[in-house]
């Protein structure tokens, strides 16, 4: 679904910039050059955005240089999904690939998009990670994609697409133990002080939580200066005034509630590009030192680069250029997570210039999961500890708990997102126009991951690729059954709710529901309605009701079901890894029955840390 220009209007827009404005410069071989240079985790933790921690002069003479971008989003708060947006110009929930190193084929008529660029005659290189959810073709897609990757082992005068990804602001840098590596060559004089760092409200202040935003701006430092590496070695190379660079990063910064998630702390990134002079029409005559207040998503990353370079953008990109002639104007920004590492959610957000709206489509989990790689960081551990001793200030306490099924927050009077409007009366017809906003997103780009990881496996096989599942008149019309009753089941409340659509055909709709019913029970009260569930032919639901007689007190019958829908799963790894993160979820009584009885042997990774978990819940009982 496309948001404002048609897709076909803007296919023939690209046919006309191609032959009408480029036709001489294409004939003349001169097409621009498009630099990339990208980091990660790091928000707009920049001194041309205004922090006053940053030391960025390199970034800073950019911003100057060229455009700063005040409202560029990611579409998901973690690296694998974003990348996967990036690469493909389209929402991955549209394909099924929004779980964390899931690995989704495509349907042959979806191409990444430098493969395009390659055939139009560009020389593509990518230095050097990739982290695609998907199975591709590296032959197809890149020229070079490796450390050594470069521009200049391209033929004479081949215009080129190069990227440029520092990794030296990764969220594991920011551990004592990462950080200490990166820095080694930074001066003291030049590291920051933990003194006078001013923490947002979604983290207790104290001397833990300062120095690591101390340590992430050593980290963004020394990344500012391999930036300056770049672009003078651009100069150097006499390519600077037929290059047009664009910085960005893919998400926000490594800490709790920022990456991972899709509020503004996750998704707000900063992003800057330089236009020569010779094509500066292409930047819409912004003089040098704009910033441009559009909403822009890193999905209009690759159709943007198309568009400069002549190609036509492809019907099926969900993304739009903003930059070139019909450069789009702004539009709504969407997110979602789903699967991250080893821990399942579903959210789903819109965004307008002032409001998100937040819909939680699994309430039940708090937004601070146990995650195994994030809970090494030091934030993170400092506001479990408070946590546990009842001395956690409460704006950060509340993402430790149950969420509401939906969110909204004024971002011009709460930036951090800290006070949740969604009941104010006075913004009811804001809640409903973005509650529809995301209604109409997830059923236009045929949200395929409203179905659980295993079902969407499944029947992704059954149907060829993921992307679909929903396809054609039917598959849009079971879409919107599907999000009814994902809806409806987030929001319900309480042991009297009727099991809906007990005799529904679809699984994924009966899935749901069955999901309303275990999350709900706490008591003996709908013993009769799990038992039901026992003898479902779908083994989702059956996995439902057994995770709901664990919450109901029957300890033995859930151990029993688990044993035995963990030993009918062998060799299907995602519906392991399902039944056994239910498991960690179980009462300690069902994990001191089960945990014996499963061995870790040809397990993957993900099932291994929840094995783990779940054993140091047993032991600290």
């Amino acid at each position: 679904m496309r948001l404002g220009l048609s897709r076909i209007a803007l296919v023939v827009r690209g046919l006309l910039f191609c032959g009408l404005l480029f036709g001489s410069v294409v004939r003349a071989a001169e097409r621009p050059n498009i630099l990339w240079i990208s980091c990660e985790d790091i928000s707009a933790h920049l001194g041309c955005y205004g922090d006053a921690h940053a030391t960025t002069p390199n970034l800073d003479r950019l911003a100057s240089e060229g455009t700063l971008y005040t409202r560029a989003f990611t579409c998901h708060g973690v690296c694998a999904p974003c990348r996967t947006g990036i690469i493909t110009g389209m929402y991955p929930i549209s394909l099924g690939a929004n779980h964390m190193r899931s690995k989704v084929p495509l349907p042959p008529e979806i191409r990444l998009f430098p493969a395009l660029l390659r055939q139009a005659g560009y020389y593509c290189t990518n230095n050097s990670k990739t982290d695609y959810n998907l199975i591709w073709d590296q032959q197809e897609v890149w020229d070079e994609s490796s450390r050594k990757a470069h521009y200049r082992n391209r033929g004479n005068d081949q215009p080129f697409f190069a990227v440029f990804n520092l990794t030296m602001t990764h969220e594991s840098k920011i551990w004592p133990s990462g950080w200490e590596g990166v820095v080694k060559d930074l001066p003291e004089s030049e590291r920051h002080s933990a003194d006078g760092i001013e923490v947002p409200p979604i983290y207790p202040n104290t001397r833990t939580v300062r120095e690591d935003f101390a340590r992430l701006a050593d980290l963004i430092t020394v990344m500012d200066r391999r930036v300056g590496q770049l672009l003078r070695e651009l100069q150097q190379s006499g390519l600077a005034e037929d290059t047009i660079v664009i910085f960005w990063s893919d998400h926000g910064d490594g800490l709790p509630r920022a990456k991972r998630w899709t509020y503004d702390s996750g998704t707000l990134v900063p992003m800057i590009s330089r236009v020569p002079a010779k094509y500066r029409d292409l930047a819409g005559d912004r003089p040098p030192g704009s910033r441009d207040e559009r909403m822009i998503n890193l999905i209009d990353l690759g159709p943007t680069v198309l568009h400069l370079a002549g190609v036509p953008v492809p019907e099926n990109m969900h993304g739009r250029p903003f930059l070139g002639p019909d450069q789009h104007d702004g539009h709504l920004i969407y997110g979602a997570r789903d699967r991250l590492d080893e821990r399942h959610d579903l959210v789903r957000m819109v965004r307008n210039e002032r409001y998100r709206y937040v819909r939680n489509l699994m309430p039940w989990y708090p937004a601070l999961q146990h995650i195994n790689y994030s809970e090494r960081n030091e934030t993170r551990k400092e506001m479990r500890r408070l946590y546990a001793e009842g001395a956690l200030p409460a704006g950060s306490a509340q993402w430790l708990k149950r969420r509401r099924p939906e969110e909204l927050y004024d971002l011009s009077t709460d930036p951090w997102e800290t006070k949740n409007l969604i009941d104010d009366p006075a913004l009811q017809d804001v809640v409903t126009e973005l509650r529809s906003a995301c209604d109409e997103w997830q059923l236009g780009i045929a949200d395929a991951q409203l179905l659980p990881e295993p079902m969407l496996d499944r029947e992704g096989k059954l149907h060829g690729t993921r992307s679909e599942i929903f396809a054609g008149s039917e598959g849009r019309e079971r879409l919107r059954r599907v999000l009814r009753a994902a809806i409806s089941s987030a929001a319900a409340n309480g042991a009297t709710l009727p099991l809906l659509g007990a005799d529904e055909p679809d699984a994924a709709v009966r899935w749901w529901n069955a999901e309303a019913i275990s999350r709900a029970v706490t008591g003996p009260e709908r013993l009769a309605d799990l038992r039901a569930m026992l003898r479902d032919e779908d083994v989702m639901v059956r996995i439902s009701g057994i995770s709901g007689l664990s919450r109901a007190g029957e300890h033995a019958a859930a151990a029993e079901g688990f044993l035995r829908e963990l030993e009918q799963a062998k060799g299907d790894d995602i519906l392991r890894h399902w039944i056994i993160r239910e498991l960690d979820e179980a009462a300690v009584e069902v994990l001191q029955i089960c945990l014996p009885k499963i061995d870790g042997d040809g397990a993957t990774e993900y099932f291994k840390r929840l094995r783990e978990h779940a054993s140091s819940r047993l032991a600290a009982r």
